[in-house]
């Protein structure tokens, strides 16, 4: 599920850009009140309005998410599992059918034409059948991350609602957040939020 994380990081790109962006302009604007992000005094720092969200550890307990990946998953073993019934009735009837071409149990050219025919068409089928079942696995798994994003960006609406950070990045383990403190880190409190709201 690689794509879904893909979608989420975009997400937090663009609302960093917005926000980065907006932090640009608010400096070259003037300004009658100087509100300062970070009072330095000793070991009493301000705390910004900005969160981080670990999408690793919230996709892992989110219950919304466990969910739907554990039907995909379900449907996909059993689509495998007949699958690989299918296949094995093919390969043993091609086996029986070279064990009669090696015992000349056909008795007509005909007959042998026939079953050969018959079993290339089963090959054949099954073939197109695993392309048509690869295509729809796919189209539901981006179902899957288009729900997921569709969730998760009304779900952080309504956990900052009324409004407490001006900026929820995410934080996965391949992130371009380098170091935040983990008074920023948000992630039990939306986890909570959310898996409430699926409930």
């Amino acid at each position: 599920m690689k794509h879904i994380y893909s979608v989420v990081g975009l997400c937090a790109l663009a609302v960093s850009v917005v926000y980065f962006a907006q932090c640009k302009d608010a400096k070259t604007a003037p300004s009658n009140t100087e509100t300062p992000s970070v009072i330095a005094s000793g070991d009493n720092l301000t705390t910004l309005p900005i969160a981080y969200v670990d999408v690793d550890s919230l996709l892992s307990n989110l219950q919304f998410y466990n969910k739907m990946v554990s039907q995909y998953e379900e449907k996909l073993l059993k689509y495998n599992t007949s699958m690989k019934a299918n296949y094995d009735k093919l390969q043993s009837e091609a086996a029986m059918f070279q064990q009669k071409v090696q015992n000349n149990a056909f008795l007509t050219k005909e007959r042998y034409n026939q079953e050969q025919t018959r079993l290339q068409r089963m090959q054949e089928d099954l073939q197109n059948k695993a392309a048509q079942i690869d295509k729809d696995m796919a189209v539901e798994q981006r179902l899957i991350e288009q729900q997921l994003s569709d969730s998760l960006n009304l779900g952080i609406k309504e956990f900052n609602t009324p409004q407490k950070y001006q900026v929820i990045l995410t934080k996965t383990g391949n992130s371009t957040i380098l170091y935040a403190d983990e008074k920023y880190n948000i992630t039990q409190e939306v986890l909570d939020f959310l898996n409430k709201r699926f409930k």
